[in-house]
Protein backbone atom coordinates (compact mmCIF):
# COMPACT_ATOMS: atom_id res chain seq x y z
CA UNK A 1 0.00 0.00 0.00
CA UNK A 2 1.26 3.36 -0.94
CA UNK A 3 2.35 6.17 1.38
CA UNK A 4 -0.37 8.81 2.05
CA UNK A 5 1.25 12.46 1.69
CA UNK A 6 -1.84 14.15 2.86
CA UNK A 7 -5.02 13.09 4.94
CA UNK A 8 -7.27 15.88 5.93
CA UNK A 9 -9.98 14.99 7.82
CA UNK A 10 -13.00 17.89 8.02
CA UNK A 11 -11.28 20.30 7.26
CA UNK A 12 -13.48 23.97 7.83
CA UNK A 13 -12.12 27.74 7.53
CA UNK A 14 -13.92 30.90 7.59
CA UNK A 15 -12.68 34.83 7.39
CA UNK A 16 -14.82 37.78 8.90
CA UNK A 17 -16.98 39.54 5.90
CA UNK A 18 -18.60 42.49 8.21
CA UNK A 19 -20.40 40.81 10.77
CA UNK A 20 -20.67 37.37 9.34
CA UNK A 21 -19.06 34.89 9.01
CA UNK A 22 -17.21 33.75 5.31
CA UNK A 23 -17.24 29.47 5.34
CA UNK A 24 -14.54 29.26 2.54
CA UNK A 25 -14.17 25.18 3.40
CA UNK A 26 -16.75 23.39 4.72
CA UNK A 27 -15.53 19.59 6.03
CA UNK A 28 -13.43 19.07 3.40
CA UNK A 29 -11.33 15.90 3.80
CA UNK A 30 -8.52 14.64 0.84
CA UNK A 31 -6.36 11.92 1.13
CA UNK A 32 -3.27 12.07 -1.58
CA UNK A 33 -0.83 9.30 -1.72
CA UNK A 34 2.98 9.08 -2.49
CA UNK A 35 3.74 9.36 -6.35
CA UNK A 36 0.18 10.62 -6.91
CA UNK A 37 -0.71 13.60 -9.76
CA UNK A 38 -3.28 15.21 -8.13
CA UNK A 39 -5.20 18.18 -10.08
CA UNK A 40 -7.45 20.26 -7.33
CA UNK A 41 -9.87 22.01 -9.85
CA UNK A 42 -12.61 24.63 -8.71
CA UNK A 43 -13.55 27.95 -10.48
CA UNK A 44 -12.94 31.35 -8.47
CA UNK A 45 -14.82 31.46 -4.97
CA UNK A 46 -14.28 27.67 -5.08
CA UNK A 47 -12.05 27.76 -1.79
CA UNK A 48 -9.44 25.58 -4.14
CA UNK A 49 -6.72 29.12 -2.93
CA UNK A 50 -7.61 28.82 0.52
CA UNK A 51 -7.06 25.00 0.28
CA UNK A 52 -4.02 25.60 -1.17
CA UNK A 53 -2.88 27.86 1.52
CA UNK A 54 -3.66 25.04 3.87
CA UNK A 55 -2.06 21.94 2.26
CA UNK A 56 0.81 24.23 1.95
CA UNK A 57 1.08 25.19 5.31
CA UNK A 58 1.00 28.80 4.84
CA UNK A 59 -2.62 29.31 6.47
CA UNK A 60 -4.40 27.63 9.52
CA UNK A 61 -7.23 25.88 9.57
CA UNK A 62 -10.22 27.13 12.14
CA UNK A 63 -10.73 22.95 12.86
CA UNK A 64 -10.18 19.53 11.18
CA UNK A 65 -7.26 17.51 10.99
CA UNK A 66 -4.32 17.34 8.61
CA UNK A 67 -1.37 14.99 8.57
CA UNK A 68 1.50 16.19 5.71
CA UNK A 69 3.69 12.97 5.64
CA UNK A 70 4.65 12.82 9.72
CA UNK A 71 3.65 15.77 10.64
CA UNK A 72 -0.03 16.58 12.68
CA UNK A 73 -0.10 20.23 10.74
CA UNK A 74 -3.14 21.23 12.40
CA UNK A 75 -1.02 21.20 15.99
CA UNK A 76 1.98 22.52 14.86
CA UNK A 77 3.25 26.47 15.91
CA UNK A 78 4.34 28.89 13.33
CA UNK A 79 8.21 28.23 13.97
CA UNK A 80 7.45 24.27 12.82
CA UNK A 81 5.62 25.37 9.75
CA UNK A 82 8.28 27.30 8.44
CA UNK A 83 10.65 24.01 8.85
CA UNK A 84 7.72 22.08 7.22
CA UNK A 85 7.68 24.56 4.17
CA UNK A 86 10.72 24.60 3.23
CA UNK A 87 12.17 20.80 3.92
CA UNK A 88 8.71 18.87 2.73
CA UNK A 89 7.01 21.42 0.25
CA UNK A 90 8.44 22.29 -3.21
CA UNK A 91 6.29 24.85 -4.76
CA UNK A 92 5.86 26.04 -7.86
CA UNK A 93 4.19 29.60 -8.57
CA UNK A 94 1.80 30.77 -12.01
CA UNK A 95 4.54 33.91 -11.90
CA UNK A 96 7.51 32.20 -11.32
CA UNK A 97 8.70 33.83 -8.27
CA UNK A 98 12.28 34.04 -9.31
CA UNK A 99 14.89 36.70 -8.17
CA UNK A 100 15.39 38.61 -11.15
CA UNK A 101 18.98 39.59 -10.39
CA UNK A 102 20.05 35.88 -9.55
CA UNK A 103 21.38 33.50 -12.46
CA UNK A 104 19.55 29.94 -12.93
CA UNK A 105 21.95 28.11 -10.80
CA UNK A 106 21.54 30.63 -8.23
CA UNK A 107 18.15 30.40 -8.28
CA UNK A 108 17.76 26.64 -7.80
CA UNK A 109 20.41 26.81 -5.04
CA UNK A 110 18.65 29.10 -2.52
CA UNK A 111 16.28 26.25 -0.73
CA UNK A 112 19.51 24.81 -0.44
CA UNK A 113 21.61 27.36 1.26
CA UNK A 114 18.86 28.08 3.38
CA UNK A 115 18.73 24.55 4.68
CA UNK A 116 22.54 25.13 5.70
CA UNK A 117 24.15 24.04 2.72
CA UNK A 118 27.47 25.21 1.16
CA UNK A 119 27.75 26.82 -1.95
CA UNK A 120 30.47 23.94 -3.16
CA UNK A 121 27.63 21.02 -1.91
CA UNK A 122 24.74 22.70 -3.49
CA UNK A 123 26.23 23.65 -7.38
CA UNK A 124 26.64 19.74 -8.54
CA UNK A 125 23.16 19.00 -7.16
CA UNK A 126 21.13 22.18 -8.49
CA UNK A 127 22.81 21.27 -12.14
CA UNK A 128 21.55 17.94 -12.13
CA UNK A 129 18.35 19.38 -11.66
CA UNK A 130 18.75 22.06 -14.19
CA UNK A 131 20.00 19.94 -16.68
CA UNK A 132 16.97 17.29 -15.69
CA UNK A 133 14.34 20.20 -17.30
CA UNK A 134 16.09 21.11 -20.11
CA UNK A 135 18.14 23.88 -19.23
CA UNK A 136 21.24 23.12 -19.54
CA UNK A 137 22.43 25.58 -21.70
CA UNK A 138 20.85 28.01 -19.61
CA UNK A 139 22.42 28.10 -16.07
CA UNK A 140 24.09 31.05 -16.18
CA UNK A 141 21.37 33.28 -17.58
CA UNK A 142 19.00 35.53 -15.15
CA UNK A 143 15.57 35.38 -15.86
CA UNK A 144 14.67 37.85 -17.96
CA UNK A 145 17.44 36.49 -20.58
CA UNK A 146 15.01 33.27 -20.43
CA UNK A 147 11.02 33.10 -22.20
CA UNK A 148 7.96 32.03 -19.87
CA UNK A 149 8.56 29.02 -20.55
CA UNK A 150 12.10 28.37 -19.46
CA UNK A 151 11.34 30.50 -16.42
CA UNK A 152 8.61 28.26 -15.10
CA UNK A 153 11.34 25.03 -15.67
CA UNK A 154 13.52 27.06 -13.60
CA UNK A 155 10.96 26.93 -10.95
CA UNK A 156 10.42 23.41 -11.08
CA UNK A 157 13.81 22.68 -10.87
CA UNK A 158 13.81 25.01 -7.47
CA UNK A 159 11.18 23.08 -6.14
CA UNK A 160 12.59 19.44 -6.65
CA UNK A 161 15.67 20.14 -5.55
CA UNK A 162 15.04 19.56 -1.99
CA UNK A 163 13.70 16.30 -3.01
CA UNK A 164 10.71 17.27 -1.04
CA UNK A 165 7.88 15.09 -0.26
CA UNK A 166 5.12 17.18 -1.77
CA UNK A 167 4.94 19.23 -5.20
CA UNK A 168 2.75 22.36 -5.11
CA UNK A 169 1.81 23.91 -7.75
CA UNK A 170 -0.22 26.90 -8.44
CA UNK A 171 -1.80 27.34 -11.66
CA UNK A 172 1.46 26.46 -13.38
CA UNK A 173 0.23 26.77 -16.32
CA UNK A 174 -1.55 29.91 -16.40
CA UNK A 175 0.58 32.36 -17.93
CA UNK A 176 1.91 30.30 -20.27
CA UNK A 177 0.72 29.05 -24.40
CA UNK A 178 -0.86 26.24 -24.95
CA UNK A 179 2.21 24.56 -26.43
CA UNK A 180 4.51 25.42 -23.68
CA UNK A 181 2.12 25.04 -20.58
CA UNK A 182 1.52 21.22 -22.23
CA UNK A 183 5.70 20.46 -22.28
CA UNK A 184 5.61 21.64 -18.09
CA UNK A 185 2.67 19.24 -18.13
CA UNK A 186 4.73 16.66 -19.54
CA UNK A 187 7.78 17.29 -17.24
CA UNK A 188 4.64 17.28 -13.82
CA UNK A 189 3.87 13.69 -15.82
CA UNK A 190 7.78 12.65 -16.08
CA UNK A 191 8.49 13.86 -12.41
CA UNK A 192 5.32 11.75 -10.69
CA UNK A 193 6.48 8.68 -12.67
CA UNK A 194 9.61 8.89 -10.95
CA UNK A 195 8.00 8.59 -7.84
CA UNK A 196 6.97 12.71 -6.49
CA UNK A 197 3.86 13.64 -5.40
CA UNK A 198 2.20 16.37 -6.93
CA UNK A 199 -0.75 18.26 -5.86
CA UNK A 200 -1.76 21.28 -9.08
CA UNK A 201 -4.26 23.74 -8.45
CA UNK A 202 -6.13 25.17 -11.51
CA UNK A 203 -9.40 26.19 -12.76
CA UNK A 204 -9.10 24.61 -16.26
CA UNK A 205 -10.82 21.23 -16.92
CA UNK A 206 -8.55 20.58 -19.95
CA UNK A 207 -5.54 21.77 -17.57
CA UNK A 208 -6.83 19.23 -14.49
CA UNK A 209 -7.39 16.14 -17.56
CA UNK A 210 -3.62 15.81 -17.27
CA UNK A 211 -3.51 14.73 -13.73
CA UNK A 212 -4.28 11.12 -12.93
CA UNK A 213 -6.99 12.25 -10.54
CA UNK A 214 -9.45 15.52 -10.08
CA UNK A 215 -10.84 16.45 -6.86
CA UNK A 216 -13.11 19.28 -7.48
CA UNK A 217 -14.33 22.19 -5.35
CA UNK A 218 -17.45 24.25 -5.72
CA UNK A 219 -18.45 26.45 -2.82
CA UNK A 220 -16.03 25.02 -0.12
CA UNK A 221 -16.99 21.37 -0.26
CA UNK A 222 -15.56 18.58 -2.59
CA UNK A 223 -17.91 17.50 -5.36
CA UNK A 224 -18.64 14.07 -6.89
CA UNK A 225 -16.37 12.30 -9.08
CA UNK A 226 -15.70 14.56 -12.63
CA UNK A 227 -14.19 11.28 -14.48
CA UNK A 228 -16.62 11.49 -16.89
CA UNK A 229 -16.76 15.14 -18.04
CA UNK A 230 -13.28 15.27 -19.96
CA UNK A 231 -11.16 13.65 -22.31
CA UNK A 232 -8.49 12.02 -20.67
CA UNK A 233 -5.38 13.39 -21.70
CA UNK A 234 -2.45 10.94 -22.52
CA UNK A 235 -0.55 10.29 -19.65
CA UNK A 236 2.95 8.32 -18.66
CA UNK A 237 2.04 5.66 -21.68
CA UNK A 238 2.70 8.25 -24.29
CA UNK A 239 5.91 9.34 -25.54
CA UNK A 240 7.69 11.93 -24.08
CA UNK A 241 7.18 15.39 -25.89
CA UNK A 242 10.31 17.25 -27.71
CA UNK A 243 10.45 20.72 -25.72
CA UNK A 244 11.24 23.22 -27.30
CA UNK A 245 14.78 25.26 -25.91
CA UNK A 246 13.20 28.78 -26.99
CA UNK A 247 9.90 28.17 -25.10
Amino acid sequence: MKKAIIEMRDICKSYKLGEEDLHVLKKVSVDVFEGEFVAILGPSGSGKSTLMNIIGCMDNCDSGQYKLVDVKVHESKESQLSKVRNEKIGFIFQKYQLIKKYTVIQNVMLPLLVRGMSRKQAEPICAEKIKSVGLGDRMYHIPSELSGGQQQRVAIARAIVTEPSLLLADEPTGALDTKTGKEVLQIFQELSAQGNTIVMITHDLQIASHAHRIIKIVDGEIAPNVADEITPANHIEAPAIQIDETK
